[in-house]
């Protein structure tokens, strides 16, 4: 049996930063359930391995290993129920099975929190520690190693520059997206979420944390899908893992990490039995349900199929103060309508013919923040299933939600309408009736956006999973460290604060685990 100091349960946004924070520390195992898409990081070029891989990620990536499973080489695939009215009817919600995870493959926009979501933390779980002027350096940590920053207005599409302009004159403040990209070609020619970037322009964990680690002597093991946690006397002692159809037992004699996503976390502990002592574990599930909207403009000269796509963001209006839903705009067709886009792959020829056919297409997507939904993971880590319902016994999404999205579409149609736009998908002039009703399947046929909280961190076991330090308040030696110890919604995408949380728990892993010092300000692990 192989001994290691830490062993970390999924190598994406969290896993894959901590185990680069603390491998120069300590032996590390870091384990993922899908493939390392290797070779040298190259932004702006990008490794072979990872150019074809990118390039043929719909050309069967996306079918499972079996009728009978919910996994594919690239993907999980897990049954949603979000309707109410229709409880046995699911949509499928589609998580990343690859090394790297959601930052591999999500839309590169960096947003960190606002001040209502710090306090909103401590409301839901009263939570210490968790403070905007707390986790700074690890916001500042981070946006450093992954290259952060605002998107160079040169390479902005017309559209998204006359947009910012419509929107400013009616008194909407807009924001220029921040994006962890490097030596980006600005190509447009990859769909914005759910795909990697065939050049390596992507800042993910797998070209810049990842490496660290190996490089530091970590060992990553892909293809291992970790079956449950071992835990003896209520301590976490190892990892019992199949890769290539071997059953590996591996022990930890510091610290097991779950770091499996909001989805595969709490379905890991339930597995291991942690759900017994602590009815937490898979509770309190929140999201970010959203809308693709799509627009047809005059004329072809929009430049949507170059630049970064979504080149700034606001959020919905209402009397003067921001509401929860946060808009990105401009993008072009296909990446407003990914279902389009699945027809013809996200690479190659036919997608950029695709782009080029349709130039007069742009739009925006819609987030709504902060719904009147909880949900919950049930089930062990071969089947969790997932309950949230954002629509009611009305067949329509819930009141809050629907009202907040409606009225975001409003107003970005108030603001294309001013450029000329000649028709809006959804449209807000429909009846309402119809206008709702495309709202709801909209949202019920696409899982729930960037889900979190299903193993919250907080000050007591009553409320939370974890505490202030991701530590389990129940399995002595075992930390969460990802998308699910946030302690409740936030009113941005989760990349940034899922990556300074795994600062933030480094440093304490680094100090209380392992006994050791912290690099000087400003250094690196």
């Amino acid at each position: 049996m192989a001994d290691y100091d830490v062993i970390i349960c999924g190598a994406g946004s969290g896993g894959g930063f901590l185990a680069g924070e603390i491998a120069p520390h300590a032996s590390v195992l870091l384990l993922d359930a899908g493939p390392h898409i290797g070779g040298a990081a190259q932004p702006g070029v990008g490794s072979d391995e990872r150019r074809r891989f990118s390039t043929q990620i719909n050309l069967g990536h996306y079918l499972p290993d079996s009728l009978e499973s919910n996994r594919g080489r690239a993907f999980f695939a897990y049954p949603m129920y979000m309707t109410v009215a229709n409880p046995i009817q699911a949509t499928v919600q589609r998580e990343a099975r690859v090394v790297g995870g959601g930052s591999f493959i999500n839309v590169g926009a960096w947003l960190r929190p606002r001040l209502v979501d710090w306090d909103g933390f401590v409301e839901a779980t009263e939570v210490d520690g968790w403070t905007k002027e707390l986790f700074e350096p690890h916001f500042q940590k981070a946006e450093q190693i992954f290259h952060v920053h605002r998107d160079p207005r040169e390479v902005w599409n017309k559209a998204s520059v006359l947009y910012e302009s419509i929107a400013l004159g009616m008194g909407i403040p807009v924001f220029e997206n921040a994006s962890n990209r490097f030596h980006c070609i600005y190509c447009g020619h990859r769909l914005d979420a759910g795909m990697p970037c065939k050049y390596d322009a992507l800042m993910s964990t797998t070209v810049t944390q990842i490496p660290k680690a190996i490089e530091h002597g970590a060992v990553l093991h892909d293809n291992a899908t970790v079956q449950r946690i071992d835990i003896e006397n209520h301590r976490a002692t190892g990892v019992t893992y199949v890769r290539n159809g071997e059953a590996i037992t591996a022990r930890a004699n510091k610290l097991v990490v779950a770091s499996a996503g909001a989805i595969g976390t709490p379905a890991l502990l339930s597995s291991s039995g942690v759900n017994h002592v602590n009815d937490n574990v898979g509770r309190h599930l929140r999201a970010h349900p959203g809308i693709p909207m799509d627009v047809l403009l005059p004329g072809d000269d929009w430049n949507t199929d170059r630049g970064y796509q979504w080149n700034c963001f606001h959020f919905l209006m209402g009397n003067g103060e921001p509401q929860d839903t946060l808009i990105f705009a401009s993008a072009g067709f296909p990446a407003v309508t990914p279902w389009v886009a699945s027809a013809v792959g996200t690479y190659g020829r036919s997608y950029k013919d695709l782009m080029r056919k349709f130039p007069q297409r742009a739009g925006a997507f819609l987030f709504n923040l902060k719904p009147n939904v909880k949900g919950r993971v049930v089930g062990g880590i071969e089947g969790p299933v997932i309950q949230y319902y954002a629509a009611d016994s009305s067949g329509l999404l819930e009141p809050k939600m629907l009202g907040e999205l409606a009225a975001g579409a409003r107003q970005v149609w108030d603001i294309y309408r001013q450029m000329g736009a000649i028709a809006a998908f959804p449209n807000p002039n429909d009846p309402a009736s119809v206008f709702h009703q495309s709202l709801t399947l909209f949202v019920v046929t696409s899982g729930a956006l960037h889900p979190q909280s299903t193993c919250r961190a907080g000050r007591s076991r009553e409320t939370s999973v974890v505490d202030t330090n991701c530590m389990s308040h129940d399995i002595e030696n075992l930390m969460c460290c990802d998308a699910s110890v946030i302690p409740d919604h936030i009113s941005s995408n989760p990349n940034a604060l899922i990556m300074a949380i795994a600062s933030r728990a480094s440093d304490f892993v680094i100090t209380e685990i392992l006994g050791k010092s912290l690099p000087p300000a400003g250094g690196t692990s």
